[in-house]
C-alpha cells in the first residue's frame, strides 16, 4: 500500500551569508512514526501547487511572525522577524487545503497563520507571559468534534502573538487562564490549530491525541 504523504512548511535560518531552509526533527518524527512519508515544501517553487497536489495532508510549523498586513494592521515593530516567503508558502498551503478539503494541522505560528488566512486576526504582541515555558502551562479545554482532551492539561508555550478574532467557521476548544486561545478546530473541514508545541511533548497524552487525530484524518480522507 502506498504511504500517505504529508507536506511540511519550512522555516529559515541564516548563518553568515547563507540562508538555510529546514524542518525541525520533532515534527518529522511525530509524522514518520505514524507511517507517513514527509516532504518539505521548499520556498519559491515556480508552481507550488504541483507539489501540493502530491500531498495527502499538511503540517504548518512554528516560526517567526506573520505580517499583520494580512489582517489589515500595520507593523509598527510589534511583529518580529516577518519573512514574506514564509507568509507566502503558508498562505498557499492554507488556501489549497481549504479548497480541496485536505487535513491540516497548524502548530504555534501555523496555528496563527491558518487563522489569519481563513479570515481571522492576531494580537501582534501579548508580552512575555507565554514565552519560553518548557512546562507548567495550564490550559482548560472543552469537548469538541476532534480532540478528546482532559478538561485540564499541562503544556509548554513559546509565543508572543496570539489569536484575536477567530476565523469564520472555526471554534475555540482550549484556553489559557488569561483568555488566550490555545487550540481550535474547523467546524466542517479537517483543520486543527494548536498554539503550543505538541511535537516537543511526544509521549504525553495531549500530544498523542493531536497527532493520532491528524493521522486518522489523513488516513481516512
Amino acid at each position: 500500500m502506498k504511504k500517505k504523504l504529508i507536506g511540511v512548511t519550512p522555516r529559515l535560518l541564516t548563518e553568515g551569508d547563507t540562508v538555510k531552509q529546514f524542518v525541525n526533527e520533532f515534527y518529522l518524527s511525530a509524522l514518520t512514526k505514524r507511517g507517513f512519508n514527509v516532504v518539505m515544501l521548499t520556498l519559491d517553487n515556480p508552481q507550488l501547487e504541483d507539489v501540493l497536489s502530491l500531498c495527502d495532508g499538511f503540517l504548518i510549523t512554528g516560526g517567526s511572525d506573520v505580517d499583520p498586513m494580512f489582517f489589515h494592521e500595520i507593523n509598527e515593530g510589534l511583529s518580529k522577524g516577518v519573512k514574506p516567503q514564509l507568509d507566502q508558502v503558508d498562505q498557499q498551503v492554507v488556501r489549497y487545503a481549504q479548497k480541496y478539503k485536505l487535513p491540516m494541522l497548524g502548530i504555534c505560528r501555523g496555528h496563527q497563520t491558518i487563522n489569519v488566512f481563513l479570515g481571522g486576526s492576531l494580537y501582534q504582541d501579548i508580552g512575555d507571559s507565554h514565552r519560553n515555558l518548557a512546562d507548567g502551562h495550564e490550559i482548560h479545554t472543552i469537548k469538541n468534534r476532534m480532540l478528546d482532551f482532559s478538561p485540564e492539561i499541562i503544556t509548554n508555550s513559546y509565543h508572543h502573538q496570539a489569536i484575536k478574532d477567530l476565523a469564520p467557521h472555526t471554534t475555540a476548544i482550549a484556553w489559557h487562564k488569561d483568555g488566550t486561545i490555545e487550540a481550535y478546530v474547523h467546524d466542517v473541514l479537517p483543520i486543527i490549530g494548536i498554539q503550543w508545541h505538541p511535537e516537543r511533548l511526544q509521549g504525553t497524552a495531549p500530544s498523542e491525541i493531536i497527532f493520532d487525530k491528524f493521522a486518522e484524518l489523513v488516513n481516512h480522507k
